[in-house]
C-alpha cells in the first residue's frame, strides 16, 4: 500500500453518482447508505414510507447500484477503488468493515470532511470488492474478488479449531504457528475481527463462549481475577476486582461475592481471608495451621530453622509471620533451644480449617 494520500473530491463525485438515478433511486440510496446523516434506513422502513415491499425496494436499491457501476472507470472512482484493494491485500484480502473504512479514511486527503458511507458507497460498485453484510454470525466485511466466501468461511473455522484445541487464548501469531502456514497471519488477524464468537483480551484472542472469556457467573468473574493476577489474594481485593473490572456486567454485592468464595471447592483459604485456586496445590489454612500441619507430619519436635523451611516449602511465607505464629500460640510448645513440639491438648481454637 502506498503511503501517499490519494485526493478525491467526493463532493463532486457523489453529485455525480447521484445525478445518474431517478428520483426514487436516488433517495433510497441516500437512505440505505446515510449519504445524508443519521441512522442506515431498513428496506421494510424505506419500503413502508413508499408502500412497497422491502424486496421492491432491494430491487430498486440492485438497479441504481448498476448503473452507478457504468462510471466505475472515472478517475476518481478508481483512485478508491485501488485504494480499498491495496489495503486489503496488506490485510490478507478480507477486512470488517468498519476497519477498512477507517484505513480508507487515513489514506485520504481532507479525510475529517469525508463521509465515510459515501466511501462504502463508492466501494460498492467496485467489481473487484466484495461485501458481506452483517448477519448473526459475522460483522459486515469486505473481500477482494478473488477470495471466496467459502474460503473466508473455512479460515474462521480452522480458526476455531486451533483455539479450541489450545483450549485457551492465543496471540495471531501463535495460532499461525500452529496451523503451519495454512493461513497468513494478516488473514488470520482480520477474521478474528469478523466472526461474532471470537472474542479478544489483553493476552490474545479466545472464544466467547468460553467462561473463562466470557464469564457468565460471580464464580466465573472470581476464577478469571486469579488467573490474571496469578497469586493469592485477601477477599477484599477479590471484592475490590470483581466490582471494577466487570464494570458492565451485573452489580453484585460484597457478600456475594464473599460467599463464592467459601461454598466453591475451586478456591481455597490460604491465610486469614487470602484465598487463592486450589488447582496451584497450595496448602489451605492459616500460618498457624501449616505449622501445626509440619510438626504433626514430622511426628518429633523439630528445630527452629527446619520447621521453617518445611512450613516455606509449603507456602511463600515472611519469616516474621512464622516467627510470630510459634510465640503467639501456647501449643506450640519449646521442647529445647529453638526445639519445637505441637501439644494438641494446649489446642483450644474453637474452629479449624478443613486440612
Amino acid at each position: 500500500m502506498t503511503n501517499t494520500p490519494v485526493s478525491v473530491n467526493f463532493s463532486d463525485l457523489m453529485d455525480q453518482l447521484l445525478d445518474l438515478l431517478t428520483e426514487k433511486e436516488r433517495d433510497i440510496i441516500q437512505r440505505r447508505f446515510s449519504l445524508e446523516g443519521g441512522a442506515k434506513e431498513t428496506l421494510d422502513h424505506i419500503g413502508k414510507s413508499y408502500s412497497i415491499t422491502r424486496e421492491r425496494v432491494r430491487q430498486i436499491e440492485a438497479v441504481a447500484l448498476t448503473k452507478l457501476a457504468r462510471i466505475s472507470m472515472d478517475p476518481s472512482m478508481q483512485k478508491i477503488h485501488k485504494l480499498a484493494f491495496s489495503i486489503l491485500e496488506d490485510h490478507g484480502k478480507v477486512m470488517s468493515d468498519d476497519n477498512l473504512v477507517s484505513e480508507m479514511l487515513k489514506g485520504l486527503v481532507d479525510e475529517k470532511s469525508i463521509n465515510a458511507n459515501a466511501i462504502r458507497l463508492a466501494m460498492k460498485v467496485s467489481s473487484q470488492l466484495i461485501k458481506q453484510e452483517k448477519n448473526q454470525f459475522y460483522v459486515s466485511f469486505w473481500r477482494t474478488s478473488d477470495v471466496s466466501l467459502a474460503f473466508v468461511k473455512d479460515g474462521i473455522k480452522a480458526v476455531k479449531k486451533a483455539l479450541k484445541q489450545q483450549k485457551d487464548v492465543m496471540s495471531v501469531m501463535e495460532i499461525a504457528d500452529m496451523m503451519v502456514g495454512q493461513y497468513s497471519a494478516d488473514f488470520i488477524e482480520s477474521v478474528l475481527q469478523i466472526d461474532w464468537e471470537f472474542k479478544s483480551t489483553e493476552n490474545g484472542w479466545g472464544l466467547s463462549t468460553w467462561r473463562h472469556i466470557n464469564p457468565r457467573s460471580i464464580k466465573d468473574r472470581i476464577t478469571i481475577i486469579f488467573k490474571e493476577v496469578a497469586k493469592p489474594l485477601h477477599f477484599n481485593e477479590v471484592i475490590n476486582h470483581v466490582i471494577n473490572d466487570f464494570k458492565g456486567k451485573k452489580m453484585v454485592t460484597h457478600q456475594a461475592i464473599h460467599n463464592e468464595l467459601i461454598r466453591h471447592e475451586e478456591f481455597v483459604l490460604v491465610g486469614r481471608g487470602l484465598y487463592a485456586l486450589k488447582e496451584w496445590g497450595l496448602p489451605s489454612g492459616t500460618v498457624c495451621d501449616l505449622i501445626e500441619s509440619v510438626l504433626e507430619e514430622n511426628g518429633e519436635p523439630m528445630k527452629r530453622q527446619d520447621l521453617i523451611k518445611a512450613v516455606l516449602k509449603k507456602r511463600d511465607i515472611r519469616l516474621g509471620t512464622i516467627s510470630l505464629n510459634l510465640q503467639k500460640y501456647p501449643f506450640f510448645k519449646r521442647v529445647g533451644r529453638a526445639v519445637y513440639t505441637y501439644d494438641a491438648s494446649l489446642d483450644n481454637r474453637k474452629r479449624k480449617r478443613k486440612r
